[in-house]
């Protein structure tokens, strides 16, 4: 059977909707529980978290060639050791998905479907997710690339027409405050959500061409970071201080949109375009889980686990997380620090094992010579 394999633009998209699908959502608030005024320059913190990201990804292109990440730990740390970080690196998926699909559930139930269960909600979803992660990373790929269009469209409208409700004076005086509530507040947009990016190793076996991988982890995070950036301008300045408490801020500056009297209301193509860019995060993650248990434990498809595996993320979304207070405390204060072990620490130790490996080898051979 031919390799499946997904092009640099599918990578690229893939991995900016990786960031954008929650981070248009959550990123503000997040951000503002530490400082509102200047959480724009906590958003452009972001490309330290990026630039961290593409030295991995260059590092581990160069070290494991046409290997996911979960197959490279195994291959570097050992089947023992390597088994043991690569059940941590799903671990870590695995949660991550939970806490999506939890704050998918808690996003669609306030704003959109306030009398169905969100558990209901969760379960349709993750029947689409199942079906296409069941189809193939071609599947997958080809989705993140339809919505892409749709999101193109109604992004800028909603952008131009929140302008006319800004107030720049809300982002004044710049850094009255210092720089501690901002590194704080880049803490949390680096750690939760650049590192996310690290989730494009387990995509490298399938590209044509593995040289290019770091390159395009940077136009990703690149983009993300404009747009993030752009975002939470605009939220604080439509907003004001109010985003400190606001659940959704981003959503409050869509819903100020009002142009004559005929023309309002205009946050639920927001909600649309929300919900269409977490169905392919989901969809992102999940396949990574898969294709990380068949690397593991040496299963003969992906398909294997899809559905047992999106049964699970159901289950967990509820069971780990009871309310969006619950969401939002892991995002804020857990996150930073299990995304910088599992996303940072785990593949840097398997590019510098298998790097010592590759000398030992190369030594032994010079000796037995």
């Amino acid at each position: 059977m031919t390799k499946a394999q997904i092009s640099r633009d599918q990578f690229i998209i893939a991995l900016i909707w990786c960031i954008l699908g929650t981070g248009i959502v959550t990123v503000p608030a997040a951000v503002a529980q530490f400082t509102v005024r200047d959480a724009w320059i906590s958003s452009l913190l972001f490309l330290i978290g990026v630039c961290a990201v593409v030295i991995v990804t260059w590092m581990f292109a160069r070290s494991f060639a046409n290997r996911s990440f979960t197959s490279a730990v195994v291959r570097a740390c050992g089947p023992w050791v390597g088994r043991i970080l690569g059940v941590w690196f799903l671990i870590c998926l695995y949660v991550t998905n939970c806490t999506v699909v939890r704050e998918a559930e808690i996003f669609v139930g306030t704003t959109i479907l306030p009398k169905t269960p969100e558990y209901m909600v969760g379960a349709f979803a993750m029947l689409a997710v199942v079906y296409a992660v069941y189809m193939g990373v071609e599947v997958v790929m080809r989705d993140a690339e339809f919505i892409t269009p749709l999101v193109m469209l109604i992004a800028p409208i909603l952008f131009f027409l929140s302008m006319q409700h800004m107030d720049v004076h809300e982002l004044l005086p710049v850094l009255a405050d210092g720089w501690t509530p901002v590194l704080r507040g880049g803490i949390v947009s680096n750690f939760d959500y650049a590192l996310e990016l690290v989730i494009g190793l387990q995509f490298i076996v399938f590209l044509r061409n593995t040289r290019y991988a770091a390159r395009d982890v940077a136009v990703a995070g690149g983009l993300a970071t404009v747009i993030l950036t752009l975002v939470t301008v605009l939220t604080i300045g439509v907003v004001g201080p109010s985003t400190h408490y606001l659940s959704y801020p981003v959503l409050e500056a869509v819903r100020n949109i009002r142009v004559g009297r005929f023309l309002e209301r205009l946050d639920t193509l927001y909600v649309i375009a929300v919900i269409s860019t977490i169905f392919v995060k989901v969809a992102v993650f999940h396949y990574a889980w898969c294709i990380g248990m068949k690397d593991l434990f040496r299963l003969s498809s992906h398909r294997v686990t899809t559905l047992a595996g999106g049964m699970l993320v159901w289950c967990g979304a509820t069971v780990l997380f009871s309310s969006s207070s619950d969401v939002q405390y892991f995002i804020s204060y857990t996150v930073p620090v299990y995304f910088f072990v599992t996303f940072l620490a785990i593949p840097l130790l398997s590019i510098v094992a298998m790097a010592i490996k590759s000398k030992r080898k190369r030594l032994t051979t010079v000796q037995d010579e």
